[in-house]
């Protein structure tokens, strides 16, 4: 039961985040690729957060509660872990461009926006990858007790 407590809490804080990002608003990322023109919020990354983390908190909890079924412990704190790692790399990558386009050292400091950013989307794929194995583990106790039954 600690994964789905530990998203619920993480759905209550990026609420909060994302409040807070609503009252005081930041300035958003333009991103112009292929002839598409972008607007990326840091309020839009903390409501994705939001609802991933109540999305995760939901199937951790009806693994457990409708199935039956124990997720592996580790696997479930490493998901959490890389979660994070995504929910702290992204809106980083939003404070670092908006020092840079309010005036701050522009050169030096577009040059870190690819740190956070590499953290972040390698933490989003990674949580996904341990979340599908944590499920394929679960689906295969599943299984095998429905057939040892018979």
């Amino acid at each position: 039961m600690l994964a789905p407590k530990l998203y619920i809490a993480l759905t209550f804080a990026f609420a909060v985040l994302a409040g807070l990002a609503y009252v005081n608003p930041f300035p958003s990322l333009d991103l112009y690729v292929h002839g598409v023109y972008w607007v990326l919020g840091p309020r839009l990354v903390l409501l994705f957060c939001m609802v991933t983390s109540a999305n995760f908190a939901i199937l951790y909890y009806a693994g457990e509660r409708i199935f039956h079924v124990r997720w592996n412990r580790g696997l479930s704190l490493l998901h959490v872990c890389l979660f994070l790692c995504f929910a702290i790399g992204l809106p980083m990558v939003f404070a670092v461009s908006t020092r840079a386009t309010n005036g701050g050292e522009s050169s030096q400091a577009i040059r870190w926006i690819i740190l956070p950013w590499l953290v972040g989307i390698f933490g989003l794929f990674a949580s996904f990858a341990v979340f599908a194995i944590n499920l394929a583990l679960v689906v295969v106790q599943v299984v095998r007790t429905r057939f040892a039954r018979r």
